[in-house]
């Protein structure tokens, strides 16, 4: 979504009444760093042409030779240890040499994970006053399922400590090339889920606002319980969309299936 003014209203009788203008942008951008892609051969930058062309031998690296064969400009190539043939080519921007922009350094991914393995993931605990002071940029979101008693009573423990214990449950786990933060939290509709969030060292931030809830009062309270009464009811309905990204698709969406934590710790102690 690009960054834009929003004029929020309420429908009331036909008539539009303001609500409030807020201005929306992504709250935070990962942090690109200045590289170059260079040939793998001899370390040159090549060109792109369909794909990326360099001048150099496949086989050593050293530069070669252009020869014009004819007057139609037909171009041979020779190495002078490999003698004629086509120089390096590349039809992908993985098959060239990362290195960093400042110090020509290769930059190497290294492999964290091995497939078919499972992965290790470390939990960790925080105070949300603590953790208000640092910044949750969501990357990604996960859902999270379990089966057995013993998973589902330790994350029925997990939860209860962020939402009546104040805490910040952080989980952090190796991910094939890179490493991941997440935290482990709900939904509004208080589904289950992982919110990896950005890295605090590769996140761009961008100005946003905080709300601080420690405030609010009664008057508050009663105030906004009227203020909301003017809204709306939302349907079902109101979650679907009807633009072009609709185009072409004949298969109605399959509801997704809820398993209820409860009904696992329920399930174990009755049975």
């Amino acid at each position: 979504m690009r960054p834009r003014k929003l004029k929020i209203v309420v429908r009331v009788s036909g008539m539009e009444m303001p609500v409030a203008s807020v201005r929306i942008q992504k709250f935070a951008d990962i942090l690109q760093p200045e590289t170059d892609l260079l040939c793998p051969k001899c370390k040159q930058k090549p060109k792109w042409h369909g794909g990326y062309d360099c001048t150099c031998c496949p086989k050593c690296g050293e530069p070669m030779e252009r020869h014009v064969t004819n007057e139609q400009g037909e171009v041979n190539w020779k190495c002078p240890v490999d003698g004629w043939q086509e120089p390096s080519h590349f039809n992908h921007w993985s098959q060239l040499l990362r290195v960093n922009k400042a110090t020509g350094e290769p930059i190497v991914k290294t492999k964290f994970t091995e497939a078919g393995k499972d992965v290790v993931a470390d939990a960790f605990i925080m105070d949300l006053k603590e953790f208000s002071n640092v910044a949750d940029a969501t990357l990604n979101e996960y859902g999270v399922v379990v089966t057995d008693e013993t998973s589902a009573r330790n994350l029925w423990k997990l939860l209860i400590a962020t939402k009546n214990l104040g805490k910040v449950v952080f989980i952090r786990y190796l991910d094939t090339y890179e490493e991941r933060i997440a935290l482990l939290t709900t939904s509004i509709s208080n589904r289950i889920i992982l919110k990896e969030i950005i890295p605090m060292n590769l996140a761009q931030f961008k100005e946003t606002m905080r709300v601080n809830f420690s405030e609010v009062t009664e008057k508050d309270v009663a105030e906004a319980e009227q203020f909301v009464k003017m809204l709306p009811t939302a349907t079902e309905n109101l979650l679907n969309v009807s633009d072009y990204r609709t185009k072409g698709i004949n298969v109605k969406p399959i509801t997704p299936k809820v398993l209820e934590l409860e009904a696992i710790l329920h399930k174990a102690k009755t049975g």
